[in-house]
Parts: structure tokens; C-alpha cells; sequence
């Protein structure tokens, strides 16, 4: 119906608006798939794609991993999650095959491919400052849920992608043809850089680090001159010794505690009330014991008489006002009593009202805040306390069911469909101390692959993933290399292919960066 022309200049624009809409809509997202497997099917020319196919080995090698969730299917019960999955996970057939029986992008075409990406993280960052700022008046809880579009941790993975594709375009002369160009694009790369911080997402920050310090040593020596190669490298290790004497130094504060003698401590509060001292239970809050100078009746007296939340009830977060009270007093240095009470500012008791629990949390930008919080989760869950709604100590116990099913079921896995059933039963076998709304799996793709399919199946995906990089000829090349470290890294701490934009984030990039484009040019 229409010309090769037509359909080539409809196969460019729609990749250009599926990177764009990854960002900022899971709707339009998977429009832009369907737009590129209809202008695929109406291009026709199925003998030509056939015969591409036919000897294109990666292709074959990439599409065996979706045969693998196929043989998953053989040894699972519940069929309706395994087609849950299998339909969440069908972008990596469909833009694979699309992507890779099509002729490659030029690399014009690919830099405007990644402009059109960046484009849509610039336009989600300023619109997640919008809601910081108050503009969009859209609540939050914490930094994490300014990302309005898609979740915060995916936003992140997106903005690495696009801060190490700017850096790319910024330095190579054939993307960055025009003196203005670089001014612009370092002016979007710092910024997303910046804003990357302020969404303090850690998983993102950490790829971030650690991609930054590999791709720097790997191409490195690509700067001739002798004097900046090493200038460069002192900074960056220099950077880096920085950033481990910042982390200990945050540990060293939070491990700062007041000494408290129990023979000469206080008995009775300002007002004449006793105060009950439980050394029994270790927990802190910036370095002040949480369970000493605790005068409940005065507590809860002085609290429903400031605040319109009742002392017994629950906060903006759904956690005992009580306790959210008592942790807020304790870390900053007050007593439980009425005179701690009276010195909370309108400022605290909004805060305390909100679900914070420390005054470090009422700073938005604070890093120690979240490291603090981080911090605190491990020292609570080493001292015995539950993990249930604490992200990082609730991994500890994820990997712990993971790694118990995968010795139940090492070779072939649990199946496609039943790895919430193989939790659920660990869960209750082992008498699990998370809550039953916390009773997750494991965050962690790579386990995640081992439970379901077995050690066999795991290292046949691993496989198949790696080795079309050499066939393509792509193992020096930049954007493969970026992207594989990107979404390998993201694999460590989440379960990236378990989730609709997840699975578009990897099938996307990988198809685009390994069958799309040719490969790049050695320097």
C-alpha cells in the first residue's frame, strides 16, 4: 500500500515516540509497539524478513529465551499468572524480531532516537520539580514519589541511559556536528545528573556511580593527552575516596549513641510523673535510646491536646501515631513527657501528623537523611526488630525465601506460574516475620530466573543474552556496553523484567542498541 520509504520514515518516528513515552506513559508505551508491529506487518516483504531471520543467529539465540518461559509452562498450576507473565514479557519477542529484521537506523537517526529520550526524561524531571515546588499540587510521602509517570526506580534507570547517551553525543563530533550542540546537551546531561540526587533513588544513583567509574577506566585511554589522562584519573579516584570517607562518616554519626548510666538516671519527669526506662530494648534514633524517659500519660495528654490525630490512632502513613511520636521526641534529643512535647514547633507535629518519625525526614534534600534511614533499618533488624515495610532489611528475608526455593528446586525451577505460589508456601512453612502485605519475591531478577526456571534455565538465558553481542560484532560499542551495565546492574536489586515498563526499558534499548544500529566505528 505504501512505498519502503513511507514505512522506513514510520519505523524511525515510532521508535523515536516509544523512547520518548517510556518515560512519562505506560499507555503510550505499548501504542508505539503496536504502531511498529502494525507498520511491520503492512510493510510486507515477509520473504526478505524470513530470509534475515534465517540467518541472523542472535536472533534466534534472543527469541530462545522467551522458548524458555514457554517450557516453564510444562511443570507449572497456575496458568493464570504464567500468561500474566508471558503477556508482560512479549515486548522482548515482538521488538526483537521487529527491530531485528528491520534495515538498522543511521547513527543520525539513532542520535535522534536518543534526543527523543531525553527529551521525555527532561520533560518528566520538570515535572516531578513542578510537584517539589508545589506547582502540581499532587501529595507525596517522600522524594520517591515525585515521579508522576512511571515508578521511581525505572525513571532512574531511564535517566542513566540518558545522561551516559549525552555524554556520547556530547563528545563525538559526528552527533555533536554544530558548536551550539554541546553547550545544550551538557546543559541537559548536568541537570539530569542533579535531578537524579534530588530523586533520591538509590538504585539509580548507585548504577549511576558505578557505570560512571567503569566506563571512565575502559575509556580512559582514549585521551591522548598524557596530562589530562592523569589528571582525570586522580580526580575520579579522588571523587571516589571522597564518597567512602562521606559514608563513613555517616556511620560514624549514627553509631555516635549517648552513654546513660542506669543507676543515676532520672526516676521521675518535670512534672512529677515516673518515667519508665526499658534498657531491654537497644533501638535509637540519632544516637539517644528510644525506650528511656518515656512518661506515657503526659505523652498522650500533651499530643491530643496539639494535635487533631488522636494519640492512639494512626498517622498520614498508617503507622501508630504513638510510636511515630515517641521516635520523632527521641531523635531530637527530647524526653517522652509533656515538656517534650511543648517544644515540637507547628513544623514537627505536620511532620509527625505526615508519618515521619524522625526529624531528618522533614528535610527533602538531606542525604544523610536517607542514608540515616537506610542505616537505621539494618541497626533495627540486627537488634531484632521486624523488617515488615522497611525496603532494605525486607530484602534480607527475600533473598532468604529465594535461596530456599531455589535448593527445593534447583534444576528445573518452580515453573512460569508458580513463583507466587512457591513464596507464599515458604512464607508460611518458615513462620516468616514480614506481614502478609510484605510478603514479596526476591528483587532480584537473576534469583528470580533461578527459582522459576532452575540453574539450566538461568544459565541458558544468561547466554543468550551475552553471546549476540559477539555475533553482531557489537562487544566494543559503546551504547551496548552502557545499556548492558545499566540493566544488568538494575537486575541486582530489582526484578526488571517482572513489570510492563520494565520489560519495554530492556527490550527497547537491547533490540535498538544491539540489531538496530550498525556497529560503531573503531576510534
Amino acid at each position: 500500500m505504501f512505498s519502503k520509504e513511507v514505512h522506513s520514515r514510520v519505523y524511525f518516528i515510532s521508535l523515536a515516540c516509544l523512547a520518548a513515552s517510556l518515560p512519562l506513559s505506560v499507555f503510550t508505551t505499548s501504542i508505539f509497539q503496536i504502531v511498529l508491529l502494525a507498520n511491520w506487518m503492512l510493510e510486507g516483504r515477509f520473504g526478505e524478513k524470513w530470509s534475515i531471520f534465517r540467518g541472523r543467529k542472535s536472533l534466534w539465540l534472543i527469541l530462545s529465551i522467551y522458548l524458555v518461559f514457554l517450557v516453564g509452562l510444562i511443570y507449572t498450576s497456575d496458568f493464570t499468572y504464567a500468561f500474566h507473565d508471558l503477556k508482560i514479557k512479549l515486548p522482548l519477542m515482538v521488538l526483537v524480531v521487529i527491530m531485528g529484521t528491520t534495515p538498522p537506523v543511521s547513527r543520525e537517526q539513532l542520535k535522534w532516537i536518543l534526543l527523543a529520550l531525553v527529551a521525555g526524561v527532561l520533560i518528566g524531571s520538570l515535572a516531578s520539580i513542578s510537584v517539589l515546588a508545589g506547582i502540581i499540587d499532587i501529595p507525596y510521602k517522600d522524594m520517591r514519589e515525585i515521579s508522576l509517570f512511571v515508578s521511581h526506580i525505572r525513571f532512574s534507570l531511564l535517566i542513566n541511559v540518558s545522561i551516559f547517551s549525552l555524554v556520547y553525543i556530547i563528545f563525538n563530533r559526528d552527533f555533536s556536528p554544530r558548536k551550539w550542540e554541546p553547550a545544550i546537551y551538557t546543559m541537559a546531561l548536568v541537570w539530569l545528573v542533579i535531578f537524579l540526587f534530588i530523586l533520591q533513588a538509590i538504585t539509580g544513583i548507585l548504577i549511576f556511580l558505578g557505570v560512571s567509574f567503569i566506563l571512565f577506566w575502559v575509556y580512559l585511554f582514549r585521551v591522548r593527552n598524557i596530562v589530562m589522562r592523569w589528571t582525570l584519573a586522580v580526580f575520579v579516584l579522588a571523587a571516589a575516596m571522597i564518597s567512602l570517607s562521606m559514608l563513613s562518616k555517616s556511620l560514624g554519626r549514627f553509631y555516635n549513641v549517648e552513654q546513660i548510666d542506669p543507676e543515676t538516671i532520672e526516676q521521675t519527669s518535670p512534672g512529677g510523673r515516673p518515667y519508665v526506662h526499658d534498657f531491654n530494648l537497644p533501638f535509637i534514633e540519632n544516637g539517644h535510646y528510644i525506650w528511656l524517659y518515656f512518661c506515657e500519660p503526659e505523652l498522650e495528654q500533651e499530643w491530643n491536646r496539639i494535635s487533631e490525630l488522636d494519640y492512639k490512632g494512626e498517622d498520614r502513613q498508617g503507622n501508630k501515631v504513638k510510636y511515630t511520636l515517641i521516635r520523632y521526641l527521641t531523635s531530637m534529643g527530647l524526653r517522652k513527657d509533656s515538656v517534650g512535647v511543648n517544644r515540637l514547633s507547628r513544623e514537627d507535629v505536620a511532620l509527625i501528623e505526615q508519618g515521619k518519625a524522625n526529624y531528618l525526614y522533614g528535610k527533602r534534600l538531606s542525604y544523610y537523611a536517607r542514608i540515616y534511614e537506610i542505616l537505621w533499618q539494618i541497626d533495627v533488624y540486627r537488634k531484632g526488630g521486624n523488617p515488615s515495610g522497611h525496603s532494605v532489611t525486607q530484602r534480607i528475608l527475600y533473598f532468604q525465601a529465594a535461596l530456599g526455593i531455589i535448593k527445593e528446586h534447583p534444576w528445573l525451577g518452580v515453573g512460569t506460574g508458580d513463583v507466587r505460589i512457591a513464596y507464599a508456601e515458604y512464607y508460611d512453612r518458615m513462620g516468616s516475620p514480614l506481614n502478609q502485605r510484605w510478603r514479596l519475591r526476591a528483587h532480584n531478577q537473576y534469583l528470580t530466573f533461578l527459582l522459576t526456571y532452575g540453574i539450566s534455565g538461568f544459565l541458558w538465558i544468561i547466554f543468550s543474552q551475552l553471546y549476540p553481542v559477539y555475533l553482531e560484532g557489537k562487544f566494543n560499542d559503546y551504547f551496548i556496553r552502557m545499556f548492558l551495565l545499566v540493566g544488568f546492574l538494575s537486575m541486582l536489586n530489582e526484578d526488571t523484567l517482572e513489570t510492563h515498563t520494565g520489560v519495554s526499558f530492556i527490550a527497547f534499548f537491547y533490540a535498538l542498541f544491539l540489531l538496530a544500529t550498525v556497529p560503531e566505528k573503531k576510534a
